[in-house]
C-alpha cells in the first residue's frame, strides 16, 4: 500500500519514492492530480539533482484546453512491489502523481485536513 496524507489545502499527497538508472534515488512528496492522465511530473530541478535521462516529449492537454508540448525524462517508481520504468513530465510546478500511475488500483482518502490518503492494488 502507498500512503500520503491530505493536506491544509486539500490536496492529496503521497511521498513517492523516485530513483535513476544511475542510482539516484529520493522521496518527494506528488500531489495527486486526477485531470493529469500521465504517471508522474517532476520539477527540472529534481530531474536535474537526480540525472535523470532524457527520455523525448510529450503532448499534455492543460486544464484550460490547450495542449502544450513537455520534456520527458525515465525514472524508475517503486510501486506495489514492482519497479515501473516511466516517463516523467518535466514541468515547473511541484511533482505530480498522474492516472496512468494509479490506474488499477483503489484510491481512498479521508478528504480533510490531515486525512489518510491510500493507494492499493486492485485484487
Amino acid at each position: 500500500m502507498i500512503t500520503g496524507v491530505v493536506t491544509h489545502e486539500l490536496e492529496a499527497v503521497l511521498n513517492i519514492l523516485l530513483q535513476s538508472a544511475g542510482g539516484h534515488s529520493e522521496t518527494v512528496p506528488a500531489v495527486i492530480d486526477t485531470g493529469f492522465d500521465g504517471f508522474i511530473a517532476l520539477p527540472p530541478d529534481l530531474i536535474a539533482r537526480m540525472q535523470l535521462p532524457f527520455a523525448g516529449s510529450v503532448c499534455l492537454c492543460q486544464a484550460d484546453g490547450n495542449e502544450t508540448w513537455f520534456r520527458s525524462f525515465e525514472v524508475i517508481v517503486p510501486w506495489h512491489g514492482e519497479r515501473l520504468v516511466v516517463h516523467a513530465a518535466e514541468i515547473g510546478a511541484g511533482a505530480l502523481v498522474g492516472m496512468a500511475l494509479l490506474h488499477a488500483g483503489r484510491l481512498t482518502m479521508d478528504v480533510l485536513e490531515d486525512g489518510p490518503v491510500r493507494v492499493e492494488p486492485m485484487q
